[in-house]
C-alpha cells in the first residue's frame, strides 16, 4: 500500500494492521499528513469522522470530537459524551465555531489524537 493510502486507513478506522504498521515505518506521522487527511475527508462527505453527527433525542451518542463543515464557510468542531451506563443519554456537549479549516482541524487533531492515532505518534514536523 502506499503511505497516503495507510494514512487515509489510519485516520478513517483507527487502526493498522502489524503488515501496514511496517509498511508505514516506525517513525512519528506527521501532523500535516493527519491534517491532510481530514480535510480531504471533511470536503468530500461534509463531516469527519463519517459516522460522527449532532446527537438526536433517542438515538445513540457519537462521543468524542468531530467537525462539520458549515453552509457558509467554516466549521463547526463538537465534543459529546454519553452517560456512563447510558450511551443514549448525552452527558457533555461542546462546540466551537472556526471560520479557518485548518484552525479547527489543527485543534481536532490536537484534542483527539494527542496520544495519537492507535499507538502511533504525530508528531509536529
Amino acid at each position: 500500500m502506499r503511505r497516503e493510502d495507510l494514512l487515509l486507513k489510519l485516520v478513517t478506522t483507527l487502526h493498522l494492521s502489524v503488515p501496514e504498521r511496517n509498511a508505514l515505518g516506525a517513525a512519528p506521522i506527521s501532523v500535516h499528513e493527519v491534517a491532510r487527511v481530514v480535510k480531504n475527508q471533511l470536503e468530500r462527505n461534509g463531516v469527519f469522522p463519517i459516522a460522527a453527527k449532532d446527537w438526536q433525542l433517542g438515538e445513540r451518542v457519537f462521543e468524542g470530537f468531530f467537525l462539520v463543515k458549515r453552509p457558509h464557510r467554516g466549521v463547526r468542531l463538537t465534543y459529546q459524551r454519553h452517560q456512563p451506563i447510558s450511551p443514549n443519554v448525552l452527558a457533555d456537549h461542546k462546540s466551537w465555531e472556526y471560520a479557518n479549516v485548518d484552525g479547527a482541524i489543527s485543534r481536532f487533531i490536537r484534542s483527539e489524537w494527542s496520544n495519537g492515532i492507535d499507538g502511533i505518534a504525530i508528531s509536529e514536523t
